[in-house]
C-alpha cells in the first residue's frame, strides 16, 4: 500500500471539510460503510447508526464547534448524511455503546532525551480497514500546522502539531464503558493538536472531557532542551496518568496502568496479550541509555504471541476470531513537527537494520567495484527556485518523511525516499531544463526521471489523480525474460518527471 497524504487549503472549518469530502468522497463512503457493517457484526444485531451519529454530533459540538462544522463539511462534500460521518468519528464510543467485545492491539513507545524524544507506535486495527487511512496535513490561518494519521472521514487520531506536541493512541476497555455517546476520543485527539500549544493545555482539555469509552492518549512534548511525556488514561469513572520510568522510557499497550481504573479493566480477559506485549517491550528497551527508532522497530518486530504479537497479523489458526493487523507503524517527532507513517507492521518497515544490510551487494573481485567498494546510492539532489513548493509536494502530497528536520529559512530540505535521501536545494540562477516526456528518443541526454515502486498502480493513480499533472497515460512494458512493469509518469511542481511503477519479476 502507498501512504496516502492530503494537505488542506487554508480554509474555515466547514469549507475545509467540504474540500476534504469532495477529494475523498469514495474513501469516506467506504469508511462509513465499513464501520456500519462492523458495528452490526461485533454487536450481533442491527445498529441504528443514524440515531447514534446524531448523539455523537451533539457530543462533538460540545468538544469543538469547529470540528463539528468540519464534519458537516466532510459529509456535504462526500455526499453522505452528517449523522453517518459523525458516527465514524465516534466509532470507539459506538462500539462501547453496542456492548461489543473488541480487543486492543496497539503498542506505544516513548523515550525522552533533552535533544528530543523518540515517540512511536504500532497502530493495530481490523484488517478490513487497512486501505482506509491517510496522513492529513492541516494548515491554520495563523500559520500553525496539524499533522495526523487518521481514517477517511475521521478528524484525527495519532498526530503532531507545530508547537512541539504529539499524541499517540491506545484503546482501553473499562467496565463503565458504554451508554450514551460521550466526547469522542478521536475528536479529543484532534482538539489537542489544533488548539493546545503546550502540555498543560492538553492535560486540562482531556481532564475535563466527559467520555463514554476508554483510551490512552500519550502526550509527548518537546521544546528547547526540555521534553516530557504522559499517558492520559481517559475513562468514564476517573482519569489516570502514567509517566516514564527513571530512564525516561514510557510504554503503553492496551490495559490500564493506573489505579483505580486498573481494577475494572476488561482487557485482561478479552485481550490478555496486552500484558505480555508490555513485558516484552520493557525487557527489550528498559534500562538503556539510548534508544533510537531502529531499536524500537527491532523490539516491536515480534510475532511470539501469534495473532496478539507486537507486530500483529491475523491468527490463521483461529479463523472464527476478528482479523486484526498492524495497519501502520508511526513515528512522531514533536520537536520537528513531523509524522512518519509506514504501511504495515515493524517486520515490513524499510528502516529495520536487516533491510539496510540487504542493500549492500558483495564486491566483485574482477571489477573496479572491488577497489572502490561502492555500496548503495546514498543521496541525490534537485536544485529549485522554490524549496518550500517542492517540500509541500514530496513531503505533503506524496507523504515522504524528512530525513533531517526541515528549517524553511535555511532553504534546503532532506527527503527520505527509503533507500536514499533526496536533497532539495535553492538555486536562483537560470531556468529549469525542458520537461521530459515518457518517450526516450524525444529527450536530450541527461537526468531523465526517478520511479517509486508501488504494490497497486490502480490505487496509486487514484490517490494522485487530481493532485498531479500526468505526463502520459499508463504504460506497460514486458521483457522476453518474463519480467514486466506497469507504470505512469507525472511531473513535480518544477517539471521533474517521476513515475509510480508496479513491477512484476519473472518467475525463477
Amino acid at each position: 500500500m502507498t501512504v496516502r497524504t492530503f494537505r488542506s487549503s487554508v480554509l474555515p472549518p466547514r469549507e475545509r471539510g467540504e474540500e476534504f469530502g469532495r477529494a475523498h468522497a469514495r474513501e469516506v463512503s467506504a469508511c462509513v460503510d465499513a464501520y456500519t457493517a462492523l458495528f452490526a457484526d461485533v454487536a450481533g444485531r442491527t445498529v441504528d447508526v443514524h440515531a447514534l451519529g446524531a448523539q455523537a454530533l451533539v457530543a462533538i459540538r460540545a468538544v469543538s464547534t469547529d470540528l463539528a462544522e468540519e464534519i458537516e463539511g466532510i459529509a456535504a462534500g462526500a455526499g453522505r448524511d452528517v449523522a453517518e460521518v459523525a458516527a465514524i468519528n465516534a466509532r470507539t464510543e459506538i462500539l462501547a455503546a453496542c456492548g461489543a467485545v473488541t480487543r486492543g492491539e496497539c503498542s506505544t513507545v516513548v523515550k525522552l532525551y533533552e535533544d528530543g524524544p523518540v515517540a512511536m507506535q504500532a497502530w493495530d486495527w481490523f484488517e478490513s480497514l487497512a486501505d482506509l487511512w491517510l496522513v492529513w496535513e492541516i494548515p491554520h490561518p495563523d500559520g500553525r500546522v496539524t499533522r495526523t494519521l487518521t481514517e477517511f472521514g475521521i478528524v484525527g487520531k495519532i498526530g503532531v502539531n507545530a508547537d512541539g506536541l504529539g499524541v499517540l493512541f491506545n484503546i482501553l476497555h473499562h467496565e463503565a464503558d458504554g451508554g450514551p455517546v460521550g466526547a469522542p476520543v478521536h475528536v479529543l485527539a484532534r482538539s489537542v493538536l489544533d488548539g493546545c500549544t503546550d502540555l498543560n493545555q492538553a492535560l486540562a482539555l482531556l481532564a475535563a472531557a466527559p467520555v463514554s469509552a476508554s483510551s490512552s492518549l500519550t502526550l509527548v512534548s518537546a521544546r528547547g532542551d526540555e521534553a516530557a511525556a504522559v499517558s492520559v488514561e481517559v475513562n468514564p469513572d476517573r482519569i489516570g496518568y502514567a509517566f516514564p520510568d527513571e530512564h525516561g522510557l514510557l510504554l503503553h499497550t492496551n490495559h490500564f496502568l493506573t489505579e483505580p481504573a486498573a481494577r475494572r479493566d476488561t482487557e485482561l480477559v478479552t485481550g490478555p496479550d496486552t500484558v505480555v506485549r508490555l513485558d516484552l517491550l520493557r525487557r527489550r528497551l528498559g534500562g538503556r541509555d539510548r534508544v533510537a527508532v531502529p531499536d524500537v522497530l527491532a523490539a516491536m518486530d515480534s510475532h511470539l504471541l501469534g495473532g496478539g504479537g507486537l507486530c500483529c497479523h491475523p491468527d490463521e489458526q483461529r479463523p472464527d476470531t476478528p482479523r486484526y493487523r498492524t495497519l501502520a507503524t508511526v513515528v512522531v517527532d514533536p520537536r520537528a513537527g513531523t509524522l512518519d507513517a509506514e504501511p504495515g507492521g515493524p517486520c515490513t518497515h524499510p528502516r529495520l537494520p536487516a533491510h539496510h544490510e540487504s542493500l549492500s551487494a558483495p564486491p566483485n573481485e574482477e571489477s573496479t567495484m572491488s577497489t572502490l567498494n561502492l555500496k548503495r546510492i546514498d543521496n541525490m539532489d534537485i536544485l529549485t527556485h522554490d524549496v518550500d513548493r517542492l517540500v509541500a509536494f514530496y513531503h505533503g502530497l506524496l507523504g515522504l518523511p524528512f530525513h533531517l528536520p526541515y528549517e524553511k529559512e535555511e532553504e534546503w530540505a532532506a527527503i527520505d525516499l527509503g533507500n536514499l535521501t533526496l536533497y532539495l536545494f535553492k538555486s536562483e540562477v537560470g531556468e529549469h531544463a525542458p520537461r521530459r516526456t515518457a518517450v526516450n528518443p524525444e529527450n536530450a541526454p541527461g537526468y531523465d526521471s526517478m520511479a517509486f515502486e508501488v504494490d497497486d498502480l490502480d490505487a496509486a493513480e487514484a490517490a494522485l489523480d487530481g493532485h498531479v499533472e500526468w505526463v502520459d497515460e499508463r504504460i506497460e512494458w514486458k521483457h522476453p525474460s518474463g519480467t514486466w512493469y506497469r507504470y505512469r509518469p507525472f511531473f513535480d511542481p518544477d517539471g521533474n518527471m517521476l513515475y509510480v511503477t508496479e513491477p512484476h519479476q519473472a518467475e525463477a
